[in-house]
């Protein structure tokens, strides 16, 4: 599989490769750790990577027990029993911590013909979700719901005289896709009858557009144009609603994406330097060496 884009980070060749893992043409994969098993799987080392990686794929986790704690663009996140989790491509994330006993599910998919064919207004309401919070909570008869459908998916999967998968799968993640828009209508629902602060909207669209421009704009006058505020206002807000200053938030979204970049190992450090917009390679090393402590090439070659 060839990626064309910018990046070449994680891509979902490089899921784990075991009994519980099913392929579909190289472009959807199932794995999970269900199973339980005194021995560490390839599953389990996946999930536990300690260090952060860009995501080149649309990938959904569900916890059906245990604890996983991850940071997604700078937000974390903690999946408890009946959480799932949806991680859009290009996303930078990284495991901070797996309980033993935790059983996680995986579906990821590189073409996203498989949810194509959605009305507009679903789609619509998907992104405004995922403009607010990438972890739905859903209740136990709902997650059975999905499970159910989870391992009927294996199964076609796994079946080598079943002529239609693509198709089925199609259908499948269309059922999938719609309880989703459901759920995550009554959770929009619920947070909007919940009243929000002048602060607060305004640290939520100014996040929205970090998530953007990080890699491109560091100066803190672009995003207070982008919002009509002053960068004095902008700083006063942002920092009276997370108690950070807007300085640290896109520092940390750089260096986010600096360390995933490098530990890819795909490029060298004046082009991660130059993909993150930085004048030359020196300016970049002394950034991040104030922001981690070492020069961007010791933590490329750290093991």
């Amino acid at each position: 599989m060839k990626y064309t884009g910018k990046y070449s980070p994680l891509n979902l060749m490089m899921m784990p490769l075991d009994e519980q893992t099913c392929i579909f043409n190289n472009e959807f994969v199932m794995a999970d750790n269900f199973q339980e098993s005194d021995n560490t799987s390839d599953f389990d080392d996946f999930v536990a990577s300690p260090y952060p990686f860009k995501i080149q794929f649309t990938i959904t986790l569900f916890c059906l027990g245990g604890l996983m704690r991850v940071r997604l663009n700078l937000t974390e996140y903690c999946l408890h029993k009946n959480d799932i989790l949806i991680v859009e491509s290009g996303s930078v994330g990284e495991c901070l911590e797996v309980s033993p006993d935790c059983r996680i599910g995986i579906i990821a998919f590189s073409n996203n013909y498989f949810v194509s064919e959605i009305n507009s207004q679903g789609t619509t309401l998907i992104r405004q979700f995922l403009s607010v919070s990438s972890l739905l909570p859903l209740t136990d008869m709902e997650m059975d719901e999905l499970l159910n459908i989870y391992h009927q998916m294996r199964q076609k999967i796994k079946q080598p005289d079943y002529r239609y998968k693509r198709e089925i799968l199609m259908s499948y993640m269309r059922v999938l896709f719609c309880n989703c828009c459901q759920y995550m209508a009554s959770y929009l629902e619920k947070r909007q009858a919940s009243p929000s602060s002048r602060k607060d909207r305004i640290f939520e669209r100014f996040m929205q557009l970090l998530k953007e421009h990080y890699a491109s704009e560091r100066n803190i006058g672009f995003y207070a144009d982008k919002l009509c505020l002053s960068p004095k206002y902008l700083s006063q807000m942002v920092l009276a609603a997370s108690g950070r200053h807007v300085k640290d938030w896109v520092q940390d979204y750089v260096i986010l994406e600096a360390k995933a970049l490098l530990r890819s190992r795909q490029y060298t450090v004046l082009q991660v330097s130059d993909m993150l917009n930085f004048p030359n390679q020196s300016f970049f090393g002394v950034y991040f060496k104030k922001a981690v402590g070492c020069s961007p090439s010791v933590y490329q070659n750290m093991e």
